[in-house]
C-alpha cells in the first residue's frame, strides 16, 4: 500500500540537542567568574608551598583546608588566584580518583548485588566518601582548564596505549588494507587517526569522568531515588555514555589537522617538564589521600590478592615433593624446616630439610633462620660501619696533611709537593696517636679529625681488651688502651710482597745465629742436611725457617697477632709474648715488610679489633638464640632427643682470633657446624686453580673498566636509580635530593673540608649500621669476585687485583660509582622516616606496624646491643627495613646468585636478581599497606602502587608517545625497527626515536636501558612479542606457548648465563665451530674476511679483543677525539660531537638507525640459511640408501622445502618492515642487486611468492654414480636414487606459494556437539544461590511441549560462528555447562 507521507519518518535518536542544556553544562565547566580577582601574597605563599617537597605533611592539610565545606564556611569576597590554582589541582586529582573509584565499586555492585546475601552497596559508600571530603572547584576560566588537565592528564595517556596495541592487532591491519583498496590511502589514513583518536578519548573520558558532570549530547540515566544494583548499573550506563561522547570528541578532534597538532606539541609537550616535577609530585599526593579514605572495597580487594596465593608451597608443594598429602598428615610449620636435619630420625622431617636446603639457595636469609639473619646481617653491617669511620677520620687526616704540605709549596715557590713533607704531618699525627706527643703539638688543621679518630680508637681498643681472656695481653692493651697500636707488615697486606735478597740474607744469618745458640735447634739441622759440613747444614736449615716463617705470614688468614705470636714461639723461641709486633728482631721485621705509616699502623690496630669484638657478640647472641629457637643444643644426648642424629660439637668457630664464644661449646646438626666453622663453598677450590683465576680476572678488570671506570656509566648510574624512590612512590615532599646530594658528596669528595666532620662521619656510620647505603650491586659485587680470587693465591698476577681492589684512584673511581646509589638511597631513608613519623606519632602507634607490615613482633631490645630502643630507633629500624626489601641491597642477594658469580659467566649476576625480588616486594608491600586499617597507612600503600604503575610501564610509554608525536616517526615504524633491524639488546626495550626517519635512516636512543626495571618488563615484553610472532606463523598452540616460555627464559635469565664483557670480543675472533664465531662480530659485522693472511686476521682480531677490555673512559675519549677530527664510523656514518657529548654527560647511547646498512647483515644472514637447509640434512648422501627409495627422498626434499619456505618467508617480512621504515621498492632493489640477488628473486620476494628449492643436479647425479660404484653387481635404477620427476612435482606444488601470513580458520564442517552425560559435567561458574521466582514474577500458564530438533535440517544449515566463539546452534541447544565446556575445547575460554 502506497505511503501517504513524502518521506519517511525519521528514527527517534533517543535524545535532543537542547541549547539551554548544553550552555548549562557548559557555564558549570567553564564559568566565568563573577567575583574581581585578585593577586595575594598568602595565596602565592600557599601555592609555592604545596610546591615544596619537604613538607608532606603541609600539603595535605592544605588539601583539608581546601575542601567545599571548609571554603563556603570562610568564603571570601574576591577570588584569590593563586589559591585557585591549588583548588584546580587538588580538585582535578580528587574527581579522578573518585571516577576510578565509582568504576571500580559499579562493577563489584552490578554482579554481586545481585546476589541477595551480599546486596553490596559500595558505589554508595564510595560516593559517601567522595561528598564528605569534596575539594573546593576553581572559579576561574584558568582554574577550570587546569582542573580538567589535571583530572584527564594520566587516563588519556592510559587511552593512548591501550590504543597503540589496538593498531597491532591483525585484523586491525587487515581492515586498514581493505579501507585504502577502496577508498584511497588518504582518505584511509585520516579515517585511522579518527578511529585511533576516538578511541583514546573515549578511554580517557570512561575512566576519569565523575558522575553527575553532564553530558553535551547524549542523555544521561536519570539516578535519583535510586540505590544499589540499579544505582551502579544506571551509573555504569552513564559512563558509556562519557564514553561515547569522548569519542566523538576525539574522532572530530583528528580532523583538524596540523594546527593542533602544533598546539599539541608547544602548549602541551613542551610544558611536559614542569608537569612531572609540579604535577606528578600533586597526582600520587592527591590521588593516595582520596583513595586512601575507602575504608572498605580497595583494602578488602587487597587483602583478598595477597590470600589467593597463601596455599601454594606449604599445602600443596611441599607434600607433594616429600610424598606426602594433606589429608594425610598435617606437615611442620614452614619456618620450622630450617631447624630439622637431613639426617634426622623423622622420615618426613629429613625430606622436609633437603626440600628446604633447596629452597634456601635463592632466599635472601638462606638457611637461616628469621632472627638469626637479622643478627648475621647487623654484625656484617656494624663491622662495615665502624671500619668505614676510622677510614672517614684517616682520609680527612691524609688530605688535610697534603693541603698543608700543598700550602708549603706555595710558600717556598717549590714546583712538586714533597713527599716527605706530607709524610712528616702523618708521622706526627701517628706519634700523638702512640702518646709520644701532645695534641698541641700537631698543625691546628690536624687536631680535631686526629683527636675524633682517637676517641674512635680507644673505643675500640677498650672494647677488645674487655673481651680478651685473662692474661698478659689484656692487661698491656687496657693499661695503655689510648696509646696501644700495632705493627703492621707487608707480609698480612699484601698478596704480592716478596723481600728482597739483602733482607732475605739478613734474616738467613739472624735465623743461622739463632740456631747455633739452641742445642736442639743446632743438632736437628746437621741431621737432616747430614751431607754438608755443620756450617753449611745450619746455614741450609736457616734458609729452610725464613722460607716457613714467609709461608706462613702468607697462607695464614688469621688475626696477624696471633701468626706473629705463632712464628715468635716456635720458630724464634722468643720468651716475651708478642703485643704489638715492636717485639720481634729488626732482621724478621725487615722480613716481614714492616711498614712506618699512619694509614697501616691504624687499620692494623683497629680492623682486627673490630672484626673480634663485633664477631664474639654475634657468636654470643647465636647461642643463646639457638638454644632458644631449638638448633643448638647443649650436648649430644639432648640433640639425639630431637632426632639430630648427626649432631657435632662446634668448637671454635673462626673470626674471632684471641678471643673465644659460648657458641664453641654447643652442638648443632653436621650442616649447622660446618657453616659456622667456615666449610669452603663447592667454587672455592676450582678457584685454587691459576687458568680459572685467569678468566675471572679477565671478567672482573674488563666489568670494572666498562662500569665504575667509564663516565657515561657513572652518570647514568646516578639517573637511573633516581628511578628506585620513584617505584615506591616517594615524590614529593618528605625529604630533599638536595641535601641527600650534598652528603653524598660530601662522603666523596669532602674530605678535609666539611665543616662538621664529625656529624657527617657519624650520619654515614649510622645508615651503613642499617644497610642503607654501601650496598651497590655493581660494586659489592666486583669487591666480592675480588676478594675471592686474592684468597686463592700469591702468584705475582694478584698485584694487579691488589691494586684495582686498593688503589687510590681505583677505590676514588668504586666510591663515586656507589654513592650514585647512596643518593637514591639517603633520600629514599629519610622520606621513609618522614612518611612513618607522620603516620605513627608514638611507640606504642608504631608497635602495631611491625606485625601487620615485617610480619612480626616488635621487639623491644636491640637484638645485637641488647639496648632498650626508642622511638626515633625504631623509626628508623622499619625505615631501613622497607629500603633494604624495595630497593636493590647487595646482602640480600641469595646463595644461588653469590654462586654464579664465581663462574666466568653472566654480567652482574646479582643486579636482576634484585630487581625481581624488589619488584614484587614493592607489589606485595603495596597491597599489605592497602589493606590496612590506618588511612594514612592505606595512603603509602597507593602512593607505592602508583609509582610501581609509572616505572613498570606508565612512564615508558608516556615517553613514546611525546617522541612519536614530537619526530613524527609513527609506532608502525618503530615496530617495525624493532622487529627486523635492531640490535638483540633492543628488541624487547622501548625505543624512542629523536628525530623524524627519513628513508630508514634516523636516531633514537633506548629508554629501556635508563630503566632498571626493565629486567623485569622485558621478559614479559619477550612473552607477548613471540605470542604474536606464533599467531602470525600460523604455529600450534603448544608450540606458540613453548615458545614465548623459551623466549621468555632467555630473556630473563640472559644476565645469568650470557657472555661477560670482554668475552664476547674473545669469541667473535675464535675460528667458527663449537665456540667461536669465525670472525663475525655478535653485535653485527666483521673483524676479519676469510680472505685475509694469517698476519692480518691475528693483528684484527688483537685490536678487536683489546677495544672490547678497555677501560670506557678510554673508549668515550677515543669516540669524542673522532668526532672533533669528523672521523667515520665502520658503517660510514661520521661521528657526531653532539652524540658523544650526549652520551657522556647523560649516560645515554645515540643509536644510528640504518636500515639500508643493516640490510647487507640481513642479507648475509639470509644467504647462509638457505645454504644450511640441506647443510645438517644426508639428502645428497648415500647414508642407508636402500632404505631411502623415491618415497622417503621426496618426503625430505618436502621438508626442505618448509624449511626454505620460512627462511624466505623471514626475509619478506624483512622486506616489508624496510618499506613500513620509509624505503620504496627501487631502493630495496638497488641494495639488493649490488649483493647479486637476481631480479627474479628480488622480484619474487617483495611481492612475496616463494622460490621453491631446486635439488643439485650434479650432486644427484653423483649420487646415482656412487650407488652405481657401491653396487657394482647390481643394475641400479637411477630414478630409485634420483627421483626427478616426484621433486618436479613437489616444486610446482610450492612454485609462487604466498610467504604472507595466514591464520587458518577451523572450518565449521569439524565442528560437532558432543552429547555430553550429565553426571560428568563441570561447572565452571560460581553457583549462585536460589531465587525466589515468586517474588519476581507472576505465576503463568505452561507453555506447550517444545517439539524436537529435526536433526537433518540442523546438519544442512550454515553454520556461523559469533562472537561469542559458538554457532547458533551451539548457543541454542548448549545448556552453559556445555557451552563452558565447548568454549575450553576450541581454546576460547
Amino acid at each position: 500500500m502506497a505511503s501517504n507521507l513524502p518521506f519517511k519518518p525519521k528514527k527517534d535518536p533517543g535524545y535532543t540537542i537542547d541549547k539551554d542544556t548544553v550552555d548549562s553544562v557548559i557555564k558549570k565547566r567553564f564559568n566565568t567568574q563573577k567575583k574581581p580577582v585578585k593577586f595575594t601574597w598568602e595565596g602565592a605563599r600557599n601555592l609555592l608551598s604545596s610546591f615544596d617537597f619537604t613538607q608532606t605533611a603541609m600539603n595535605l592539610d592544605r588539601m583539608k583546608d581546601l575542601t567545599e565545606n571548609k571554603v563556603k564556611a570562610q568564603e571570601k569576597d574576591y577570588i584569590d588566584f593563586f589559591e585557585d590554582i591549588e583548588k584546580a589541582r587538588y580538585s582535578g586529582v580528587s574527581k579522578l580518583g573518585y571516577a576510578i573509584s565509582d568504576l571500580i565499586t559499579a562493577g563489584i555492585d552490578t554482579t554481586l548485588g545481585r546476589i541477595p546475601e551480599k546486596n553490596t552497596k559500595f558505589n554508595e559508600a564510595i560516593t559517601k566518601v567522595y561528598e564528605e571530603n569534596k575539594m573546593a572547584e576553581p572559579e576561574t576560566l584558568t582554574g577550570r582548564v587546569a582542573e580538567v588537565l589535571a583530572q584527564y592528564g594520566i587516563p588519556s595517556g592510559a587511552g593512548f596505549k591501550i590504543m597503540n596495541r589496538v593498531k597491532n592487532f591483525a585484523r586491525v591491519q587487515k581492515t586498514k588494507a581493505a579501507l585504502t583498496a577502496t577508498v584511497g590511502a588518504t582518505t584511509s589514513n585520516i579515517a585511522s587517526k579518527s578511529g585511533y583518536m576516538a578511541g583514546a578519548f573515549a578511554i580517557a573520558d570512561t575512566i576519569a569522568t565523575e558522575p553527575g558532570r553532564g553530558n553535551l549530547v547524549l542523555k544521561e540515566e536519570d539516578t535519583e531515588n535510586l540505590s544499589g544494583t540499579d544505582l551502579a548499573v544506571a551509573r555504569f550506563k552513564n559512563r558509556l555514555r562519557f564514553g561515547a561522547e569522548g569519542a566523538t570528541i576525539g574522532g572530530l578532534f583528528s580532523l583538524v589537522g596540523k594546527p593542533a597538532a602544533m598546539v599539541g606539541k608547544y602548549g602541551i609537550v613542551k610544558p611536559a617538564g614542569f608537569g612531572l616535577k609540579y604535577g606528578v609530585a600533586p597526582v600520587f599526593s592527591g590521588a593516595s589521600w582520596l583513595l586512601s579514605k575507602d575504608k572498605i572495597v580497595l583494602p578488602n580487594v587487597a587483602k583478598a590478592l595477597r590470600g589467593a596465593t597463601g596455599y601454594s608451597l606449604e599445602r600443596i608443594i611441599a607434600p607433594a615433593l616429600v610424598g606426602r598429602l594433606p589429608i594425610k598428615t598435617q606437615l611442620p610449620a614452614f619456618e620450622k624446616w630450617k631447624m630439622f636435619s637431613v639426617n634426622s630420625s623423622d622420615v618426613t622431617k629429613g625430606r622436609l630439610k633437603k626440600l628446604d636446603n633447596v629452597l634456601a639457595w635463592f632466599r635472601s636469609i638462606g638457611d637461616k633462620t628469621g632472627q638469626q639473619f637479622h643478627l648475621t646481617s647487623r654484625a656484617s653491617r656494624e663491622i662495615k660501619a665502624r671500619a668505614r669511620t676510622i677510614e672517614k677520620y684517616l682520609e680527612s687526616i691524609e688530605a688535610k696533611a697534603y693541603n698543608l704540605a700543598k700550602g708549603f709549596k706555595n710558600q717556598h715557590n717549590t714546583k712538586t709537593i714533597s713527599p716527605s713533607s706530607e709524610k712528616h704531618y702523618l708521622d706526627h699525627v701517628l706519634r700523638y696517636l702512640k702518646g709520644e706527643i701532645r695534641l698541641d703539638k700537631l698543625p691546628s688543621l690536624l687536631r680535631e679529625s686526629s683527636k675524633n679518630l682517637k676517641i674512635e680508637m680507644t673505643k675500640i681498643k677498650k672494647v677488645f681488651g674487655e673481651m680478651l681472656p685473662e692474661g698478659e695481653l689484656k692487661d698491656y692493651i687496657l693499661k695503655n688502651v689510648s696509646t696501644y697500636m700495632r705493627k703492621s707488615f707487608s707480609i698480612f697486606t699484601d698478596p704480592s710482597y716478596r723481600p728482597d735478597d739483602k733482607v732475605t740474607a739478613g734474616a738467613v744469618k739472624y735465623m743461622s745465629n739463632l740456631i747455633k745458640n739452641n742445642r736442639d735447634m743446632r743438632t736437628a739441622a746437621i741431621n737432616e742436611f747430614d751431607k754438608f759440613k755443620p756450617e753449611a747444614a745450619i746455614k741450609r736449615s736457616a734458609e729452610s725457617l725464613v722460607k716457613k716463617i714467609l709461608h706462613e705470614g702468607k697462607t695464614n688468614n688469621g688475626d696477624p697477632l696471633e701468626v706473629l705470636k705463632q712464628i715468635s714461639k716456635s720458630n724464634l723461641r722468643l720468651k716475651d709474648i708478642v703485643k704489638t709486633g715492636e717485639e720481634l728482631p729488626d732482621a724478621i721485621k725487615r722480613l716481614l715488610g714492616e711498614e712506618n705509616n699512619l694509614r697501616s699502623s691504624v687499620l692494623t690496630t683497629t680492623s682486627h679489633a673490630i672484626t673480634q669484638t663485633v664477631n664474639k657478640k654475634l657468636f654470643d647472641r647465636l647461642a643463646a638464640l639457638g638454644i632458644k629457637e631449638g638448633w643448638l643444643f647443649k650436648d649430644e644426648a639432648r640433640a639425639n632427643v630431637k632426632g639430630i642424629l648427626d649432631a657435632e660439637k662446634i668448637k671454635h668457630v673462626p673470626g674471632l682470633g684471641y678471643l673465644g664464644s659460648r657458641l664453641d661449646r654447643y652442638y648443632a646438626s653436621r650442616q649447622v657446624a660446618e657453616a659456622f666453622r667456615g666449610t669452603p663453598g663447592k667454587l672455592d677450590s676450582l678457584i685454587q686453580h691459576q687458568a680459572y683465576r685467569a678468566l675471572l680476572q679477565l671478567k672482573v678488570a674488563t666489568q670494572f673498566g666498562k662500569t665504575v671506570l667509564s663516565p657515561a656509566t657513572q652518570v647514568r648510574n646516578v639517573t637511573s636509580a633516581s628511578l628506585f624512590p620513584l617505584a615506591n612512590g616517594h615524590i614529593g615532599g618528605g625529604a630533599s635530593v638536595t641535601e641527600a646530594f650534598k652528603m653524598v658528596a660530601d662522603d666523596i669528595f669532602g674530605a678535609g673540608k666539611v665543616i662538621d666532620e664529625k656529624k657527617l662521619i657519624d650520619n654515614i656510620e649510622d645508615k651503613i649500621r642499617r644497610g642503607v647505603i654501601d650496598e651497590n650491586i655493581v660494586a659489592s659485587e666486583l669487591g666480592a669476585v675480588l676478594k675471592d680470587i686474592k684468597r686463592g693465591s700469591v702468584k705475582s698476577l694478584d698485584g694487579m687485583f691488589l691494586k684495582l681492589a686498593n688503589g687510590k684512584f681505583m677505590k676514588g673511581a668504586t666510591r663515586v660509582y656507589a654513592g650514585g646509589d647512596n643518593l637514591w638511597k639517603w633520600f629514599g631513608d629519610e622520606y621513609m622516616q618522614s612518611q612513618l613519623k607522620r603516620t605513627y606519632k608514638s611507640l606504642p602507634a608504631l608497635k602495631k606496624w611491625f606485625p601487620e607490615i615485617q610480619g612480626q613482633k616488635f621487639i623491644a631490645r636491640d637484638l645485637f646491643t641488647n639496648k632498650l630502643k626508642t622511638y626515633d630507633d625504631a623509626i628508623k629500624e622499619a625505615s631501613a627495613w622497607y629500603l633494604r626489601n624495595t630497593y636493590p641491597t647487595y646482602s640480600k642477594v641469595p646463595e644461588a646468585i653469590k654462586t654464579i658469580r664465581k663462574l666466568p659467566l653472566g654480567n652482574f649476576v646479582s643486579f636482576p636478581s634484585e630487581m625481581i625480588r624488589t619488584t614484587y616486594n614493592i607489589l606485595d608491600l603495596a597491597a599489605k599497606e592497602i589493606s590496612s586499617s590506618n588511612p594514612l597507612l592505606r595512603q603509602i600503600g597507593y602512593r607505592r602502587m602508583l609509582g610501581a604503575y609509572t616505572v613498570l610501564g606508565g612512564a615508558g610509554t608516556a615517553a613514546l608517545n611525546i617522541s612519536s608525536e614530537l619526530t613524527g616517526v609513527t609506532m608502525a615504524e618503530i615496530d617495525a625497527y624493532k622487529n627486523s633491524f635492531a640490535a638483540d639488546w633492543n628488541k624487547n626495550s622501548t625505543i624512542l626515536p629523536l628525530d623524524k626517519w627519513i628513508k630508514g635512516k634516523g636516531k633514537a636512543i633506548n629508554f629501556s636501558y635508563f630503566s632498571p626495571y626493565d629486567v623485569v618488563q622485558s621478559p614479559v615484553e619477550a612473552f607477548m612479542k613471540a605470542i604474536h610472532e606464533g599467531k602470525m606463523t600460523n604455529q600450534k598452540r603448544r608450540d606458540i606457548l613453548l615458545s614465548a616460555m623459551g623466549d621468555t627464559l632467555s630473556d630473563l635469565f640472559d644476565s645469568f648465563v650470557s657472555e661477560p664483557i670482554g668475552y664476547e670480543r674473545i669469541l667473535d675472533v675464535l675460528p667458527r665451530g663449537k665456540f667461536g664465531r669465525g670472525g663475525q662480530k655478535k653485535a653485527g659485522g666483521f673483524v676479519y674476511s676469510d680472505t685475509d693472511s694469517p698476519s692480518d686476521v691475528w693483528t684484527k682480531s688483537f685490536v678487536h679483543v683489546l677495544e672490547g677490555v678497555e677501560p670506557g673512559a678510554v673508549t668515550t675519549g677515543k669516540k669524542i677525539g673522532r668526532a672533533i677530527d669528523n672521523d667515520l664510523k665502520p658503517g660510514g656514518q661520521p661521528y657526531s660531537l653532539r652524540d658523544e657529548a650526549l652520551a657522556l654527560f647523560s649516560g645515554i647511547r645515540i643509536i644510528d638507525i640504518d636500515v639500508p646498512r643493516t640490510m647487507n647483515y640481513k642479507m648475509t644472514d639470509f644467504r647462509r640459511n638457505k645454504l644450511s637447509v640441506t647443510k645438517a640434512e644426508k639428502f645428497y648422501s648415500l647414508t642407508d640408501a636402500l632404505n631411502r627409495g623415491p618415497d622417503v627422498l621426496s618426503q625430505e626434499f618436502r621438508n626442505i622445502q618448509e624449511e626454505m619456505f620460512k627462511v624466505q618467508q623471514e626475509f619478506h617480512y624483512v622486506l616489508k618492515d624496510a618499506l613500513a621504515m620509509g624505503l620504496k621498492k627501487t631502493d630495496i632493489r638497488k641494495i639488493m642487486m649490488k649483493r647479486d640477488f637476481s631480479v627474479r628473486e628480488t622480484s619474487a620476494l617483495l611481492k612475496g611468492q616463494f622460490i621453491p628449492f631446486k635439488a643439485s643436479n650434479s650432486l644427484m647425479q653423483k649420487r646415482v654414480r656412487d650407488a652405481k660404484a657401491a653396487y657394482p653387481d647390481e643394475k641400479v635404477e637411477p630414478s630409485f636414487f634420483y627421483p626427478r620427476r616426484e621433486f618436479f612435482k613437489i616444486m610446482r606444488e610450492y612454485r609462487n606459494k604466498s610467504l604472507k601470513y595466514k591464520i587458518p580458520k577451523k572450518p565449521v564442517s569439524s565442528i560437532e556437539v558432543p552429547e555430553i552425560p550429565k553426571e560428568k559435567t563441570v561447572s565452571l561458574l560460581p553457583k549462585l544461590p536460589a531465587m525466589n521466582m515468586a517474588n519476581n514474577y507472576r505465576s503463568q500458564t505452561p507453555l506447550p511441549p517444545t517439539p524436537g530438533v529435526n536433526q537433518q535440517v540442523v546438519a544442512q544449515a550454515p553454520q556461523q560462528v559469533s562472537a561469542t566463539g559458538l554457532t547458533p546452534t551451539e548457543n541454542a541447544l548448549l545448556s552453559n555447562e556445555e557451552k563452558a565446556i565447548k568454549l575450553r575445547q576450541k581454546g576460547l575460554a
